[in-house]
């Protein structure tokens, strides 16, 4: 039976409870900032897609002509995550 969890690695190189719990206060820091980036975006995202009147005239002139990868490619940093990205040291 092979054993392939994703936590194993941190437990064989933190050296048992020490190290759990330094990976999870690397992860703590990781998730405070990666949720409060969430919210932020979210908000802005919000903001930009109701905009109404001169604003809203003003995004769909910025807009014009944007691809939808150009969007997808704003959104990397969210869909585009991984563990390891995130709790490099």
């Amino acid at each position: 039976m092979s054993n392939e969890h994703s936590g194993l690695p941190v437990l064989v190189a933190g050296g048992g409870i020490g190290g759990i719990a330094a990976a999870l206060a690397l992860y703590q820091r990781s998730r405070v900032a990666r949720t409060a980036r969430i919210v932020l975006s979210a908000r802005e995202m919000g903001r930009i897609f109701h905009a109404r009147g001169v604003k809203r005239l003003v995004r769909n002139d910025l807009w014009k002509g944007r691809t939808p990868e150009r969007f997808y490619d704003a959104m990397e940093w969210l869909y585009g995550w991984k563990v390891e990205n995130c709790l490099a040291t």
